[in-house]
């Protein structure tokens, strides 16, 4: 009997060794793929009764144009991009494998939407995964052919980030027209730099032997997302300096900057857009970083012409005059002072590290210059500012580095990447012709569950959202290496050249815990399309007959009227009068519990419980209201040192509605006396909705209106929190272009 339970225990402990040692040397698991597309086509009178229910509203408000307001989504991720495969894990609340065959019958079944775009992040794309990837899109659009009631567009996104504020210039959508092997470029182009090398570096090699110790159940995704990252490492960095059409198809292409990404696309000789987004986020933007830069070197007005506004990432809308850090007379980046709505974050460093010195007993001369040392390692280390000080809880930071007063703002706002701020620079490199953004306005999700279109319902914010949470009792250990020990100790991290090499480390990196807090569900783009084909709804984006959401599916127009002539949203007229504009808008419908009966009878109950959450766009017949439309103008700058706070008029002009739909009309009479160009674009703000991440700190504000206490919505934490609050959801028009010609 002993010899036997001798017997069973070496077999147990060599079974562990083997396993250890086969999870750490990556012997386990296989890559995961597009996955199966589940769904047919809509019913015909699904796609009429959407039809139907705009044309009610047309009819009431006397629009005569033809046009179909369609709305899509063009920023969406799969599992197929690293940040997603990694929030997907058990480790992070995941609920697993996201594929590209989801995001087709998400969009069609659970949020209704009329056309879409997979995005996925060309740096950790592969040769097996953008043929995947092809496939996959094309099948979803095989299942449309003749309705066209789903259109689904192949694309990929551009990431780049560094923090040199002259190097860094974000992060930009690719979409293509079409979709044959023959038209489009045979790999997804990436950015050089920080984000590949990181891909290439196999970033969680903790996540082998983590099984082993916290979820064996589990293990397969864990050891897929080694796979993950072994597929990357095993796929060689092509050439460089060598024609985009003659590199061999099994390699990953570098684009290191803006420039060189339009030239790769050019050669393909196929029709794409450029879409940037996330210009204002502060997790990965230097705080100084500036859009002018982009402007007097990196535009492309043939491709580059639409503006991602808002996401589920937040608002890139407002411009403010403050910063989380400024250059001074000598060049010297530094860290400003406090102002009015804003708390920069390296002030707040210096807050905590005061009071600790406080509470020790540190002479006063050795606490001033801690604390100076402190806020001055802080601005110096931009996004990862937190990081100068150690031992930190989240909640310390309060509401720093936030815009207190915008709208739903992105996290770490930056005002320099702003859309109001980018369309009120100019360039005058050229005197005789100085150049300007004229960009149209959309919104979209940016989901990373590969769910197309979720703010539908404000519902189930861990997989509409992207905010995620350590989930057990090691993981929440893990999460308290995010800072390094020693309480009186500040350092300088140079997190540009710092080896990243776990997931402790890219919370130094991101301050993934209180950028978690800000996401939301998503936004959408809404088009005015002469007809639901896929060149229709092409045509509007380019013409920038198009406008934003931030979720709801609001109707809007917004025209310009002269001499009898009609100039949609996103035109641009010359003029030495102003136009009457026209704005007609109407409110979301409200939703009905659960999904339509086209839904429950196309996908089993299993299928839309788990890419649903048994949750679809499912409108009532009640529109909400439309409380008002406010008009902003924004006066491009004549001369470069000329304010841009002063050119920009938010509110410039606002009309009460209360009502389901309303209808203003307006001019300005500054226009001709000014004789200087103009832009106006149009908001139509519903009444208020309960919204997830509506309120992301839970801040305790004192009679002056400053945050004392936080407790940040952290999902992993406190499942029960949504952070859930009542926001007035808006459309933005795409702006109207006055040029003053005499």
């Amino acid at each position: 009997m002993k010899k036997l339970l001798l017997s069973l225990v070496l077999i147990f402990l060599f079974s562990c060794i083997i396993f250890f040692l086969g999870s750490f040397y990556k012997l386990f698991g296989s890559l995961e793929g597009p996955g199966v597309i589940q769904g047919g086509a809509l019913p015909v009178e699904v796609i009429q009764d959407k039809a139907d229910r705009i044309n009610k509203v047309k009819g009431n408000l006397s629009v005569e144009n033809s046009k179909q307001i369609l709305f899509g989504d063009l920023h969406v991720h799969t599992t197929y991009s690293t940040d997603a495969f990694m929030w997907s894990l058990p480790f992070f609340n995941g609920a697993g494998a996201s594929p590209i065959a989801d995001a087709c019958d998400f969009a069609r079944f659970c949020s209704g939407l009329d056309f879409w775009s997979i995005n996925d992040h060309a740096e950790a794309s592969t040769p097996r995964k953008w043929m995947d990837t092809k496939e996959s899109i094309r099948q979803c659009n095989d299942i449309s052919e003749g309705s066209n009631d789903l259109v689904s567009f192949l694309g990929w996104e551009w990431t780049q980030v560094d923090n040199r504020p002259d190097k860094h210039y974000g992060h930009k959508n690719v979409i293509f027209l079409d979709t044959d092997d023959s038209l489009v470029p045979p790999r997804a182009i990436g950015s050089g730099g920080l984000t590949p090398l990181v891909m290439r570096l196999g970033l969680p090699w903790t996540m082998s032997a983590l099984p082993a110790i916290t979820d064996f159940s589990q293990r397969e995704r864990y050891f897929a997302f080694d796979k993950f990252f072994e597929e990357i490492v095993d796929t060689p960095i092509c050439s460089r300096g060598i024609p985009s059409k003659e590199l061999p198809i099994d390699c990953y292409e570098e684009a290191e900057d803006p420039n060189i990404l339009f030239s790769k696309l050019k050669e393909w000789g196929s029709p794409y857009m450029v879409i940037p987004h996330g210009t204002t986020w502060g997790y990965y933007t230097p705080a100084i970083s500036d859009w002018r830069k982009q402007l007097e070197s990196y535009q492309e007005d043939e491709s580059q012409y639409l503006f991602e506004i808002y996401s589920g990432h937040g608002n890139s809308e407002e411009y403010r005059a403050w910063n989380d850090g400024i250059v001074n007379n000598s060049g010297e980046l530094i860290c400003p002072e406090p102002s009015d709505n804003f708390l920069p974050t390296c002030q707040q460093v210096g807050n905590i590290m005061a009071q600790r010195c406080e509470d020790s007993g540190l002479d006063f001369e050795s606490c001033n210059k801690l604390v100076s040392d402190a806020k001055s390692n802080a601005v110096k280390m931009g996004s990862s500012g937190f990081g100068a000080i150690y031992e930190t809880d989240p909640d310390e930071f309060l509401n720093a580095g936030q815009c207190q007063d915008c709208f739903l703002p992105s996290f770490n706002y930056r005002p320099l990447g702003s859309a109001q701020y980018v369309l009120a620079i100019q360039d005058f490199s050229d005197p005789n012709n100085p150049k300007r953004f004229k960009f149209g306005f959309i919104g979209s999700s940016d989901n990373h569950n590969a769910r197309p279109g979720t703010g539908y319902k404000e519902l189930y914010r861990a997989s509409n959202t992207e905010a995620r949470g350590f989930n057990n009792e090691f993981s929440d250990y893990l999460s308290d290496l995010r800072r390094p020990k020693g309480k009186l100790k500040t350092e300088l991290l140079d997190v540009g050249n710092r080896q990243i090499t776990s997931i402790a480390d890219l919370n130094i990196v991101t301050d993934s815990e209180r950028q978690s807090a800000y996401f939301m569900s998503g936004g959408l783009v809404a088009v005015h399309a002469n007809s639901r084909a896929r060149e229709d709804i092409w045509n509007a984006l380019e013409t920038k007959e198009a406008y934003a959401t931030s979720g709801p599916r609001i109707l809007l127009w917004f025209d310009a009227i002269q001499s009898n002539q009609e100039f949609h949203m996103g035109s641009e007229l010359s003029t030495n009068a102003s136009p009457v504009f026209k704005v007609k808008a109407a409110g979301s419908f409200k939703q009905n519990p659960g999904c339509p009966s086209h839904s429950d009878q196309a996908l089993t109950k299993d299928r839309l419980e788990y890419i649903c959450n048994s949750e679809c766009y499912n409108p009532s017949d009640e529109r909400r209201i439309i409380d008002r439309i406010e008009v902003v103008k924004i006066l491009p700058q004549l001369f470069s040192e000329e304010p841009v706070e002063e050119l920009i008029l938010d509110v410039w002009r606002t009309f009460d509605c209360n009502n389901t739909t309303c209808e203003v009309e307006f001019s300005d009479d500054q226009f001709s006396t000014g004789k200087r160009d103009a832009i106006y674009y149009v908001r139509a703000i519903e009444e208020p909705s309960l919204t997830l991440s509506a309120d992301p700190l839970g801040c305790e504000f004192d009679d002056e209106g400053n945050c004392i206490t936080a407790k940040i919505c952290r999902e992993g934490f406190e499942k029960d929190r949504e952070c859930i609050g009542p926001i007035e959801h808006r459309a933005w028009s795409s702006p109207i272009y006055l040029n003053y010609s005499l």
